[in-house]
């Protein structure tokens, strides 16, 4: 929960970024809402009126919506970028009819199968704003704005709806770590691009990929498992993102991202969240992995929560904020200096 003048930042934050379109510059998600919310949850709130002015001036404005989404046409909408001002009008209206958790509880389960979508920015910002609108419930915060900015992120997920090759169910009896290292690995350059145009050429290469992903031994305690496959890609990104920073750490953010909404959520989607997340932070592995020059994890002591997030906020960059904030999420319940590091990276190589 936050204070009441970190909710008064956040919303007004908010306020600022809900003309603004979800993508900007050809392709590239916009960051805003899911950054500022970062901020705040970083104890730094004072820093969100100050990034927004440099950051709002990139941005597009939302698009006008055209045709009427609804329930008897909303599958042909899926993955359907023009559609996204169609999709934020029919979220919008559902979440005046009914409750945010209900509308919540309806569509992650309709949308996980296309959790690749936008590089997982969908999937992160629906939860960005999901677990903001809890904590404004908790504390007795106005809420209208953060309504919203849940529309526009389910809306984001369906526009870009991607499925990735295969089940995508771990039904096999590898643990994790053997799991990451049997996948199978591009060669040579990943095609240069938006990371979701890269992943489905990189794939259609990669004929083991599906096989790979289901000989993940099943999750025992979604949550835990959720922390641990966070971790590991902590790990790969320390070990293989210097050269694709931006690519990898999503495999990090976005398991922490969705993992903070489970509470929300009805118990019977958590499996299948592990398995979508799973699947997605595979294939970024296996297409953004490959020729790369692998360098040890760092030794010795890391950077303090306090400096990861002062050195966050210092580097400008919205990747790096939410990556700090994820690792010092998961770090606060089960410390790790791998978490420390990996944020310490980010803000090192994005700032």
């Amino acid at each position: 929960m936050y204070d009441a003048s970190a909710n008064e930042v956040l919303d007004e934050g908010l306020t600022r970024l809900a003309a603004t379109g979800p993508e900007f510059r050809g392709g590239l998600s916009n960051h805003g809402p899911m950054a500022a919310e970062a901020l705040v949850r970083l104890g730094r709130a004072d820093a969100v009126e100050g990034w927004l002015d440099g950051y709002l001036s990139r941005l597009d404005a939302a698009p006008a919506p055209g045709d009427r989404i609804t329930e008897q046409t909303w599958r042909e909408a899926l993955g359907a970028i023009n559609r996204v001002a169609d999709w934020d009008r029919y979220f919008r209206d559902r979440l005046a009819e009914e409750p945010w958790r209900d509308v919540l509880a309806r569509w992650w389960p309709r949308l996980l199968p296309g959790l690749a979508a936008a590089a997982t920015h969908g999937v992160i910002r629906t939860s960005h704003a999901a677990r903001s609108l809890a904590a404004a419930e908790e504390g007795g915060a106005d809420t209208a704005g953060r309504v919203g900015e849940l529309g526009r992120g389910l809306a984001y997920w369906a526009a870009r709806y991607l499925e990735l090759p295969g089940r995508g169910r771990t039904e096999g009896r590898l643990d994790l770590a053997a799991a990451v290292s049997g996948l199978p690995v591009a060669a040579g350059q990943p095609r240069p691009g938006l990371i979701f145009d890269t992943l489905k050429a990189g794939l259609a290469d990669q004929p083991g990929f599906a096989a790979a992903v289901s000989a993940l031994r099943g999750p025992t305690d979604v949550p835990a498992d959720l922390a641990a496959l966070a971790r590991a890609f902590a790990r790969v990104f320390l070990v293989y993102g210097r050269e694709r920073p931006i690519a990898l750490l999503h495999s990090v953010t976005a398991p922490v991202a969705a993992r903070s909404v489970l509470p929300l959520l009805p118990a019977e989607v958590a499996r299948p969240t592990y398995d979508a997340l799973w699947q997605v932070g595979a294939a970024l592995y296996a297409v953004y992995t490959g020729g790369t020059t692998p360098e040890p994890v760092p030794v010795g002591p890391p950077p303090s929560p306090d400096e990861l997030a002062d050195r966050a906020v210092a580097s400008g960059d919205e990747h790096a904020i939410k990556l700090t904030e994820a690792c010092l999420r998961l770090d606060a319940e089960t410390p790790d200096p791998l978490l420390h590091h990996a944020a310490a990276r980010a803000a090192e190589l994005l700032g």
